[in-house]
């Protein structure tokens, strides 16, 4: 009689959508991310076996989850953060696809701002790298993926830029084109410096391409 079977493949981290950091009790700095990609990568992910956890941003539209995905929702970055860290020591492998404001407001107004009052000033302060700032709890056997949104002309060299500063193990570089978009045309950077680009795909089947980039090969640091 045959014994138990390892499951080799690994547990799995998302991170979807995009951060409403508030200027009011109304208003918010956030962005246009669909939170589609994200989804879509978790999706592949639990299709392939993996037991998968999805942090999951205020998008407009959930897109569809796969059942099997264990699904928790945040708002701001604060709450990412939060989240990630928390779950990071239950998993082997981060994808860092969610869409983190790069600056928040230094205070949240009381109330409702009036536009009676007259002109403003906001005074916003970065946000804090929040894949760079698991190093302190990442162990050997983990791997963090990013990913790094950029004009087509700095992509390459943008990401890569990335890659070094936040200590990833590889990081996907899409043009800004692919915000709102059905599909991307993304380059997979390793920290071994090997590059794979499999050209314009829909986010469902680059999805399922990165997923195989990640579980037939080890991620080198």
């Amino acid at each position: 009689m045959a014994g138990p079977t390892h499951n080799p493949l690994p547990h799995v981290l998302v991170t979807a959508g995009p951060t409403e950091e508030p200027i009011d009790a109304v208003r918010f700095i956030g962005n246009r991310s669909s939170g589609k990609l994200g989804c879509a990568i978790a999706n592949a992910f639990a299709e392939l076996g993996s037991e998968t956890t999805l942090l999951l941003g205020p998008v407009g539209i959930a897109p569809v989850i796969d059942p099997r995905v264990r699904t928790k929702r945040f708002r701001t970055a604060q709450e990412l953060s939060d989240l990630m860290r928390f779950e990071w020591p239950a998993h082997e492998l981060l994808i860092m696809a969610a869409a983190v404001a790069d600056f928040r407001p230094v205070a949240q107004r009381e109330g409702k701002l009036k536009r009676s009052d007259g002109a403003m000033q906001l005074e916003l302060q970065p946000v804090p790298d929040l894949v760079a700032g698991l190093s302190d709890i990442t162990r050997s056997d983990q791997r963090r993926i990013a990913f790094a949104l950029e004009s087509r002309e700095e992509m390459l060299d943008a990401a890569s830029r990335k890659l070094r500063a936040k200590g990833v193990d590889a990081i996907v570089a899409n043009p800004l084109e692919t915000m709102e978009s059905s599909g991307i045309d993304a380059t997979l950077l390793w920290s071994s410096g090997e590059i794979a680009a499999p050209g314009w795909l829909t986010k469902q089947a680059f999805s399922h391409w990165l997923v195989r980039q990640l579980t037939q090969r080890s991620v080198t640091t």
